[in-house]
C-alpha cells in the first residue's frame, strides 16, 4: 500500500520527467529495422533524361542508369511521340553509367520537327519500376540571312584585333592591341553599349576562350615564346617562358585556345606546339607535327580538332580522342589547301575554311563547290543553322543550315579589311579584325521583319 502511494506521489510531482524516462527506455529496447517498401509496387523517378544536341535533321538525347538497375536484367523503354500523337518505342540495356539515342538516324527528321521523349525502366519480371520526366525537343530551323550591319573603327592606324570570345552578346572580350582615350591595351570588353579597355598582361595576345566572366584564357607570345594568361575575375595569372623552361619545355608562340571545361584547356601554336591545362598546371604535349597550328576547336574532352598550314598550301588536320593527338590529314579530299580555321558543332558536323571550304558531316570531309570560299580566316557558329566564315577584304559568308550567302556590301578592297575573330550568338554576331585605319568591329543583328 505504501509502494503504490509512493508511485502516485512521484507521478504527481514529476509527471513529465517520468514520461520522458519511459519513452527513452522504449526507444532503446526497439531494435527492429523499418520495413522495406513492398517490392514491385513502387515506381521511382531516378532516370534523368536530357537533350544533348539538335541540328536540322536530328535530336540526340541521353539518360543515366537507374538506381534500381543492379544485378538483375533491367530494360529501358524509350517512348518517342510526335505532334500527331504517333508513338514509337525502342528498348535499351545499359552496361555502363548512361546511354544515348539519336532520333533522325538513319531516317532524317524535318527542320522544325518537335518530339516528346520519355523513358520507362522495367525489371526482370517486366514490372515498371522507374521512369523519367517527359522532355520536349525540336530540330533546328534555317535562320534568316537578313542581317543589319554596323562597322566601327577603334584606335589608330596599326591597331588590330585578332580574336574574340563572348559569354553572351553583352559580355564580349577581344584581344590584339587597341588605343582608346589615349590609353592602350591588348584586351578590350564590350558591355552591350560600348567597348572599354580591359586589364591586360605582357605580350602579344592572339587567342581567347572562356567559360564565364571569372574564367578566361588568353594566349599569345612574349619574347618569341608562348605565353598564357588566366583571368579569375580579379587578376591575371601569367605563364611565360620561364614557367615552361622550369619543366624542361620550350613553348613557341601560341595562336589559338579552346577548352571543354576550366580544368581541360588546350592551346596550339608555332612549330606544332600543343599545351594542356588540367586545372592546376600546364603541360607540353607531344605533337605529331611541326607545322604551325593555327586554330583549335572541339565538342568534348574526347573530340578535339586542330589545323595547321604553310604558305605553300600544305596543311595538317589533327584529332584528339581523349588519349592521343593523331594526324588525320588523309581524310581530306584535296591535296592542296591553306587551312586557317576549324569549327565543330556539338552534333559532330563542322567546317574548315581558308583558301577553300570543307564540310564535315560527322564521318566524311567533302569540298564545298563554291568559289566564294577564298581568303577566309575564321569560321565560327552558334549552331549548324547559323555559321559565319570571314576573311580578307571583308569577305563574309553565312550558312543558315541549308545554303551559304555572301554579304557583298561588306567587301572592302581598298583598305584591306581583314576579319580575324568571330563570336556568333543566336540573333547577333560580332566580328573583329583590322584595316589600314585601325581595329575594326563588325556588329550584325538579325532583322526578322
Amino acid at each position: 500500500m505504501r509502494k503504490r502511494c509512493s508511485i502516485r506521489i512521484l507521478l504527481k510531482k514529476y509527471p513529465y520527467s517520468l514520461l520522458l524516462f519511459f519513452l527513452l527506455c522504449t526507444a532503446s529496447c526497439n531494435t527492429t529495422e523499418p520495413p522495406d517498401p513492398p517490392p514491385g509496387d513502387i515506381v521511382y523517378n531516378t532516370i534523368i533524361l536530357t537533350v544533348e544536341w539538335t541540328d536540322l535533321y536530328r535530336i540526340k538525347i541521353k539518360w543515366n542508369k537507374s538506381t534500381l538497375d543492379t544485378l538483375t536484367p533491367f530494360t529501358y523503354r524509350l517512348k518517342q511521340t510526335d505532334e500527331s500523337g504517333n508513338q514509337t518505342t525502342k528498348d535499351f540495356i545499359i552496361t555502363g553509367t548512361d546511354t544515348s539515342y539519336v532520333a533522325g538516324e538513319p531516317d532524317s527528321l524535318q527542320p522544325g520537327t518537335r518530339l516528346w521523349f520519355n523513358i520507362e525502366g522495367y525489371n526482370a519480371e517486366n514490372k515498371l519500376r522507374d521512369t523519367s520526366q517527359t522532355i520536349t525537343a525540336q530540330t533546328l530551323q534555317p535562320t534568316s540571312h537578313n542581317i543589319v550591319w554596323t562597322i566601327d573603327t577603334l584606335g589608330q592606324p596599326g591597331d588590330l584585333l585578332y580574336d574574340i570570345w563572348g559569354l553572351d552578346e553583352n559580355n564580349v572580350y577581344a584581344v590584339g592591341g587597341v588605343h582608346i582615350n589615349g590609353e592602350v591595351s591588348g584586351i578590350i570588353k564590350w558591355d552591350g553599349i560600348k567597348w572599354n579597355l580591359f586589364t591586360s598582361f605582357d605580350g602579344i595576345k592572339q587567342g581567347i576562350f572562356g567559360f564565364d566572366n571569372d574564367k578566361i584564357f588568353v594566349v599569345g607570345e612574349f619574347s618569341n615564346r608562348g605565353v598564357v594568361g588566366i583571368w579569375d575575375g580579379i587578376s591575371w595569372t601569367q605563364f611565360r617562358s620561364e614557367y615552361f623552361l622550369s619543366k624542361g619545355d620550350t613553348v613557341y608562340p601560341l595562336r589559338s585556345v579552346w577548352g571543354s571545361s576550366p580544368d581541360d584547356v588546350w592551346a596550339v601554336g608555332a612549330q606544332g606546339t600543343i599545351v594542356h591545362w588540367d586545372g592546376s598546371e600546364w603541360e607540353k604535349i607531344q605533337s605529331p607535327t611541326s607545322m604551325y597550328l593555327i586554330d583549335i576547336y572541339g565538342t568534348s574532352s574526347r573530340n578535339i580538332y586542330a589545323v595547321g598550314a604553310t604558305l605553300t598550301n600544305e596543311y595538317e588536320l589533327l584529332h584528339f580522342d581523349g588519349n592521343n593527338w593523331k594526324l588525320i590529314s588523309n581524310q581530306i579530299p584535296i591535296s592542296a589547301m591553306m587551312f586557317r580555321s576549324i569549327w565543330i558543332d556539338k552534333s559532330g558536323s563542322g567546317f574548315i575554311v581558308g583558301s577553300r571550304g570543307l564540310h564535315y558531316n560527322g564521318s566524311t570531309w567533302s569540298l564545298i563547290p563554291d568559289n566564294r570560299f577564298v581568303r577566309l580566316q575564321r569560321v565560327r557558329g552558334s549552331g549548324m543553322n547559323n555559321v559565319f566564315a570571314g576573311g580578307q577584304y571583308g569577305n563574309l559568308l553565312h550558312y543558315n543550315g541549308i545554303e551559304w550567302t555572301k554579304y557583298s556590301d561588306l567587301e572592302d578592297l581598298s583598305n584591306f579589311s581583314e576579319m580575324k575573330g568571330i563570336a556568333a550568338f543566336e540573333n547577333s554576331v560580332i566580328i573583329v579584325g583590322y584595316n589600314f585605319n585601325g581595329a575594326l568591329i563588325w556588329h550584325g543583328r538579325r532583322n526578322e521583319k
